[in-house]
């Protein structure tokens, strides 16, 4: 059923988490404050605070905890205003982590495993039990809030990332009646330890599933969203009833979070957004300085590239006005938004390389921190960076989804990612001696020996070794698998030293192997280089696995002359190719010490071929529709652009 996040584009959040010490809450908001400085912006959609991670309500709530300090119902005000407008008001709420409630309630909270006792490892002590009432004492203010103040959804936060094993009785007792195991386990070294992982990881998906049917059948039209469920951190089979998917990527370093995070969210088959913070800080969490425009411009164009809804978070006062000059600046940023939205909003993939992104390898490495998005992703990101920083446009899928549309993609790519399930690594097989363009690295290539053309021969111990790219080498580290060639071909071997001349230290050991198969080709990689890559994104290593790119001949790839830091996009909508181009330089250098983008500099000129089955009607450059030259010839479009500053389209008719 279709509902009012499906269309909108642009929106604000606004929090503030109410706790014991706040004085004055609501005092200086009013309905005439909120309008004068939304009707700046023109949102289509506004979240506001209501609880947040201590627990207390900013509103007076009568089945909850009122903040002591509330002044004024500012909730009540917010209401008035977004109807005033015509626009949706969703509630920013905590679930899982409720720090008042877990005191009130300490039956409520999450037990730690006495191995965490014992090693002094107890963390998130403020966070609830799955199968405690915690979940009806949530729902009970949820129907208040639609009852007493009619809001449009609820923008559930401290969800899946704030989820660890609980070891309370009720958890336990029932985790030993589904497996048959004798106890919860605490660490992978005991039995049944992913089983438990996976039971917990279940009873997180029960938790939303109860509020959010509840709340659908008290106001059918009233959204539910679990920040960042179904996301990168959580890549399951999408089963509990949320309306659409959202997250508040990093404040800071804010492109990497929000380049992967879209790549994935966008082929997930429900309506998303995400939110950038509008405040960095150069680490502590308490001395918060705002983005400059440009830098959420930037922000913005990653996730408008990939036909996603774009919101930013700001705090208002503890009083309750907001910051009138950071409302001029998202202004800014809206205008910016807005003057793309017609070539951003309901596209859809052009299909170039899909990465591969398994809850099998993700939820083994995470373990206990099975939803916080840690080093599970970093092959996934790696392959996603080493692809988009050679120009070649990424979607990813976890593999159920995958399996659907592997015939669709020129390349396909598997990073490191162990543990594929049989049907999956012959349907990766299938795609491959059909045509298709298959990378495998890492521990995953002994599952695809026989395409591959090779035979693992031993596992290598973690090292630094060295490739060779024409009279340079780079540096990768980690552990690798010696393989013997089959019927494939080396295509880079390993070195032990950084020379390229007489000195060189060569051996027999396949850095990255070629084997044609069927109609298809295959590729090994026989280290785990996009983990490597994810950590330095050196230069010359992006330069060795663009020629591993480069020797895989996917036909139908776009291809690009400019610098790395420029990203390409190729989408569709309504019969016309939408190719995006953003930059992701900055003008001024960032470091731990210097962590926003104060500008961004202008790059070009560039030059794009695009393969095109016949001639387009036109070619032209939004939204500054500045003049493009381009030719036709022989089933390729060539298009050179003079100057891309942050975001401009190709759109081709």
């Amino acid at each position: 059923m279709r509902n009012w996040h499906d269309g909108v584009f642009f929106g604000l959040h606004f929090d503030i988490h109410a706790n014991a010490a706040d004085q004055h809450l609501g005092r200086d908001v009013t309905v005439d404050h909120l309008l004068e400085q939304f009707q700046k912006i023109r949102p289509d959609f506004v979240q506001c605070d209501c609880k947040g991670h201590p627990g207390y309500a900013s509103y007076p709530t009568k089945v909850g905890v009122p903040a002591p300090g509330i002044e004024k119902d500012a909730l009540r005000v917010w209401r008035e205003a977004t109807k005033r407008l015509s626009i949706p008001l969703v509630m920013h709420f905590s679930g899982v982590w409720d720090r008042v409630a877990v005191e009130r309630h300490p039956e409520w909270a999450r037990v730690p495993s006495a191995r965490e006792r014992a090693s002094g490892e107890v963390r998130r002590e403020e966070t609830t039990c799955p199968l405690s009432p915690y979940t009806d004492y949530m729902i009970a203010q949820m129907l208040e809030l639609v009852r007493e103040y009619d809001v449009d959804g609820f923008w559930v936060d401290g969800e899946n990332w704030a989820t660890r094993p609980c070891y309370c009785e009720r958890c336990t007792q029932r985790f030993c009646a589904e497996t048959g195991a004798q106890a919860a386990p605490m660490g992978k070294d005991e039995p049944h330890w992913d089983e438990w992982l996976a039971f917990t990881r279940k009873l997180f998906v029960e938790h939303v599933k109860t509020y959010a049917d509840t709340v659908h059948a008290a106001k059918p039209t009233c959204t539910i969203c679990s920040n960042w469920m179904y996301t990168i951190r959580q890549p399951d089979a999408i089963a509990a009833p949320v309306d659409y998917l959202s997250g508040d990527f990093a404040w800071i370093w804010s492109l990497d979070s929000a380049l992967l995070e879209s790549r994935f969210m966008a082929n997930r088959g429900l309506k998303w957004d995400l939110m950038a913070w509008g405040f960095t800080s150069d680490g502590p969490m308490d001395r918060w300085e705002f983005k400059s425009a440009q830098a959420l411009c930037q922000e913005a164009a990653v996730v408008m590239s990939m036909g996603g809804a774009f919101m930013v978070y700001d705090t208002p006062n503890r009083t309750g006005n907001l910051i009138a000059w950071h409302m001029d600046e998202l202004a800014e940023v809206a205008r910016f938004c807005r003057a793309r939205q017609a070539y951003s909003q309901d596209t859809v993939s052009h299909p170039q390389a899909l990465v591969l992104h398994a809850p099998e390898h993700y939820y083994k490495a995470m373990g206990a921190d099975f939803f916080s998005g840690g080093h599970g992703k970093n092959a996934v990101a790696g392959a996603v960076h080493a692809l988009m920083d050679n120009h070649i446009s990424v979607d990813i899928m976890n593999p159920t989804d995958a399996v659907a549309h592997l015939g669709e993609y020129p390349l396909v790519v598997v990073p490191e990612q162990e543990g594929l399930p049989e049907d999956v690594v012959a349907r990766l097989r299938t795609y491959a001696e059909n045509g298709g363009r298959l990378l495998v690295s890492g521990a995953a290539t002994k599952a695809f020996e026989e395409i591959l053309g090779v035979k693992a021969q031993k596992d290598l111990p973690d090292s630094v070794f060295y490739v060779r790219k024409g009279q340079e080498t780079t540096a990768v580290a980690g552990p690798r698998i010696q393989v013997e060639p089959v019927s494939a071909r080396v295509l880079l071997a390993c070195q032990n030293s950084r020379d390229t001349d007489a000195f060189a230290e060569n051996t027999d050991i396949a850095f990255a192997t070629v084997n044609d198969c069927g109609k298809g080709r295959v590729m090994g990689l026989y280290a785990d280089a996009f983990t490597y890559y994810h950590k330095g994104h050196y230069p010359r290593l992006r330069a060795v696995l663009g020629q591993c790119f480069a020797a895989m001949e996917a036909q139908g790839l776009l291809s690009v002359e400019a610098p790395a830091y420029l990203y390409i996009t190729p989408r569709e909508k309504d019969g016309k190719l939408l190719v995006h181009l953003f930059n992701l330089a900055s003008e001024n250098p960032l470091s731990p010490e210097r962590p926003i983008v104060e500008s961004v500099p202008q790059v070009g000129p560039m030059r794009v071929a695009c393969p095109l089955a016949k001639e387009p009607r036109s070619v032209s450059l939004a939204p500054s529709f500045a003049p493009v030259d381009w030719t036709y010839a022989n089933g390729m479009l060539r298009v050179r652009v003079e100057r891309v500053h942050i975001h401009e389209i190709l759109v081709v008719e």
